[in-house]
């Protein structure tokens, strides 16, 4: 990348220089176009550009390479036919014309009498200097959309005016692209990008090796193919942009006036390439040119201030793929250095708002509450004092939103800051351009922040409006976008959120469809794939709980194991795909009884445990699964797992100190494990530990929350065993208390609630309390037809169908035995329709009437939404 003059370059220069040469011997004087017109003759002049490239201050390379270049062309020229052979006599001319300036008496006479026929040197130039004069004019001020539309008019119509090997002809094409590529800037439209490509490759490709404009030509072009690249996505373009950044870089000569300039656009060219690829050594390379550029520019320079910016920018980026701290302690050295340095509030602005991501950077790496409050002051000053035009205020905003969301989550649980966060996030979107590749960028994180406050207020409109938003980050996104997978893959998590809250099948139905799309479009290899994966896996996951189709089930295994190898060297993430990995692979247990499958489930759970930070929030939950997955394989191989299982529900708990649903959901997982430890030890104290644990945690749920009915449930299983052991009609009362309050939960479980009317009805059978035993029972199979519905998916239904099957005859016994013949027959009956009318309709489960009906489906899907949910483990964003 040096413009230095290393003994193998010149080598390999004075080899092509003597090669060529006797090519146009062979053709001149031997009449020989063999050797001239082989495969590689291209190839070595394509060599040669490049290799005195290298040499840009030294004139007898230059002088000699144009001498060779422009008669190979032209030999090559005389010597074929047809396409290829015009574009040789265009290439020799636009050499030739360079070479007249130094030494007229080497062209070939046609050439010499063809350029001074066409008048190109000099009077009829006028109109095409003029235009060049005035476009260099006006880009280098602040010009208004209509002055650069003219100078884009104007240049165009001189360049068509003159012939294409004008010798200032390459001065306008690139200024012609340079004219395009702000008119873009300023509107975010590319219709004409193709054009400011084409221009600029047009301008390198008449500009000899050793010119000096040729740097400025190639920076150009590279600047134009970054645009279409951010615009397309097409990694064509970054790669086409990095490799001419170096060659402009490479073709300095120690004086260039625009050095600063040319090392910045390679290092951004570089970077971007980084995240087009997520190879660590192009990101090194950025780095490395961005240190090496902050070296040429003096402390007086205001260019320093963005070159610090950049720097910091990119140690950011490489703190974030290696997680040195080294590096994010370096950006924040250089980016407050450029605040001390800084020229004017607005330039101090933009800078403060740099700091506050790097701040946030910090936050999350190192969980300092002190660097969040920095990061939002310093940005709420970056908001406040860049003016509204100012294209860098949107991108303060959207930093501001993302901040504010952080500490609302992590710190405050302040509404407030919720909604000013989403405020931030949509003053970002109006004031970008409908046509802005920033446009979907800006419209996504504002997606998330009202995901997030529906989160905390369940109000559906956020949660439409999000999912709108995130329908717009998709359609303004191009298929080979670097962002399009994750775009695809928030809206997929934001549809199925919808499908838990209204039932709407179609939600699902786009959800599963849209998490497919996301993993098609992931980049194989990126840090986006094991997310899409996830995604795809949390979405037939629910697919399978309501519909209980196992292929559901089996691809969502698949894609959780494939989401784990593709997040294997993220540990940040890997916990809780490992954990979901787990929760999927018990769910499969309890439907198959596969013995290796609930290994398979504690061996990711445990991993997942083992990689979670101490400080984790949702470590607690993950314990919690293991802790499950352990105890079915103590039910069912009768292992020693169960103490295990017990330390890990105490963990859990004691993990989760705020008092609320999650804490409960543990509590009564720990009281759940002491009486399995109950039943296979007949020890007291785990049970009256067991009983304690669920009351505490029923304590800390509001009235009819949907896990109270489940938890009140298993609360009398615990006293149903104390009663058993003791003989204490307290506890039958308390059991069927618990049982009876269970049954009459509107927002239960609907199976469950069938459930605990009937343990009430035993328990009082028991006791000889048949009015209270009756009335149990005469619950339960009230409730019967809201459990085995139609709409439960099958693997549910034949569940249910198994474990109530004896409802009718106890119902029915309870009857006669209190006296109630006529209701013994109607409860039989109405009991023994149910279950018989369900058990022959199997087969007419939701998910045929979803292929043949839609619509009803989706109506069925509404009036059922989350019944016999609330018990399952959710999986983890």
């Amino acid at each position: 990348m040096s413009g230095q003059d290393p003994l193998t370059d010149r080598t390999v220069l004075a080899h092509l220089l003597a090669s060529l040469s006797e090519r146009i011997r062979s053709f001149t004087l031997e009449k020989d176009p063999t050797s001239l017109l082989e495969d590689d003759t291209l190839e070595m002049i394509d060599r040669l550009r490049f290799t005195a490239e290298g040499f840009p201050s030294d004139g007898s390379v230059a002088f000699n390479t144009l001498h060779v270049l422009s008669y190979v062309h032209w030999c090559r020229y005389l010597a074929l036919s047809g396409d290829e052979r015009n574009r040789e006599f265009d290439a020799a001319m636009q050499l030739f014309v360079h070479l007249q300036q130094v030494r007229p008496e080497l062209l070939p006479p046609p050439v010499r009498s063809l350029l001074q026929h066409q008048g190109d040197i000099g009077q009829r130039g006028n109109g095409l200097d003029e235009a060049i004069s005035k476009a260099v004019a006006s880009l280098h001020s602040e010009a208004c959309d209509a002055d650069i539309d003219r100078i884009i008019a104007l240049l165009r119509e001189a360049i068509s005016s003159v012939s294409r090997w004008h010798p200032r002809r390459p001065l306008a094409l690139s200024n012609l692209s340079a004219a395009i590529y702000i008119r873009l800037q300023k509107s975010g439209h590319d219709t004409d990008l193709d054009e400011a490509v084409d221009a600029a490759l047009q301008a390198v490709a008449a500009t000899p090796p050793c010119h000096s404009n040729l740097p400025d030509y190639l920076t150009n072009l590279g600047l134009v193919l970054s645009a279409r690249y951010e615009s397309r996505s097409d990694a064509a373009d970054i790669n086409a942009a990095v490799t001419v950044a170096r060659r402009a870089y490479r073709s300095l000569p120690p004086d260039h006036p625009n050095r600063v300039g040319v090392l910045s656009n390679l290092s951004g060219a570089v970077h971007a390439q980084f995240v087009e690829t997520g190879n660590l050594h192009v990101l090194s390379e950025a780095i490395e040119v961005m240190r090496q550029l902050l070296t040429y520019v003096s402390e007086s320079d205001p260019l320093r201030g963005t070159v610090l910016s950049n720097l910091s920018n990119l140690l950011l980026t490489q703190y974030g793929q290696a997680g040195d701290l080294g590096d994010l302690e370096t950006a924040l050295n250089a980016i407050r250095l450029a605040i001390q340095e800084a020229r004017g509030e607005r330039e101090k602005a933009a800078l403060l708002a740099n700091l506050g991501a790097i701040l946030l950077a910090r936050f999350e790496g190192q969980g300092d509450p002190a660097d969040l409050d920095d990061a939002v002051k310093s940005l709420r000053t970056a908001v406040r004092t860049l003016p509204k035009p100012d294209p860098d205020r949107a991108g303060a905003l959207l930093n501001l939103s993302l901040v504010l969301q952080t500490r609302y989550e992590r710190t405050t649980r302040d509404i407030a800051e919720l909604t000013e966060a989403i405020e931030a996030g949509q003053a970002a979107v109006e004031v970008t351009p409908l046509h802005s590749s920033a446009r979907a960028k800006r419209v996504s994180g504002l997606a998330v922040a009202l995901r997030t406050r529906f989160e905390s207020t369940s109000d559906p409109r956020d949660l439409d409006q999000s999912i709108e938003l995130g329908r717009q980050a998709v359609e303004r996104t191009p298929p080979g976008h670097k962002d399009a997978a994750a775009y695809l893959c928030n809206l997929s998590n934001r549809l199925r959120i919808r499908f838990d809250q209204s039932g709407d099948w179609s939600d699902l139905m786009e959800a599963v469809q849209t998490a497919r799309m996301s993993v098609q479009r992931s980049r194989k290899g990126a840090p986006e794939t094991g997310r899409a994966l996830s995604n795809l896996a949390m979405a037939l996951m629910t697919r399978y709980e309501y519909v209980g189709d196992l292929d559901d089930l089996n691809e969502a295994i698949s894609a959780g194991r494939q989401a784990v190898r593709a997040t294997s060297s993220d540990v940040s993430n890997l916990a809780g795909m490992l954990n979901n990995l787990g929760i999927m692979l018990r769910v499969r247990f309890e439907r198959t009884g596969e013995e290796e499958v609930l290994n398979a489930a504690i061996e990711a759970s445990r991993k997942a445990c083992q990689v979670s930070s101490p400080d984790e929030p949702r470590l607690a939950g993950r314990m919690s699964n293991l802790s499950l997955s352990l105890q079915g394989r103590q039910q069912l191989l009768q292992t020693d797992d169960l103490v295990e299982a017990i330390e890990l529900s105490r963990r859990a708990v004691e993990l989760v100190r705020a008092h609320g649903p999650s804490r409960a959901s543990f509590l009564s997982g720990l009281g759940n494990a002491l009486r399995a430890r109950f039943a296979q030890s007949s020890d007291p104290n785990s049970l009256n530990e067991a009983i304690a644990a669920i009351q505490e945690g029923l304590a800390m749920l509001p009235q009819r929350h949907p896990d109270q009915a489940r938890m009140l449930a298993n609360l009398g299983g615990a006293f149903q065993s104390r009663f058993a052991m003791t003989g204490d009609v307290r506890d039958a009362d308390e059991a069927i208390r618990a049982w009876s309050t269970a049954a009459d939960i509107p927002t239960g479980g609907a199976s469950g609630r069938v459930k605990a009317a009937e343990g009430w009805g035993a328990m009082a059978t028991a006791l000889g309390r048949r009015p209270s035993a009756l009335e149990g029972y005469t619950t339960a199979v009230k409730l019967l037809p809201m459990a085995v519905w139609r709409g439960v998916g099958r693997a549910s239904l034949e569940r249910l169908i198994a474990d109530r099957f004896g409802l009718a005859c106890d119902a029915g016994a309870c009857a006669i035995s209190s006296g109630c013949p006529e209701q013994s027959v109607e409860l039989l009956e109405q009991a023994r329709s149910i279950m018989w009318t369900q058990m022959l309709a199997t087969r007419t489960d939701l998910s045929r009437l979803a292929v043949a009906h839609p619509e009803l489906a989706a109506q069925l899907n509404k009036v059922r939404g989350g019944l016999d949910r609330f018990g399952s483990t959710p999986l983890e964003e």
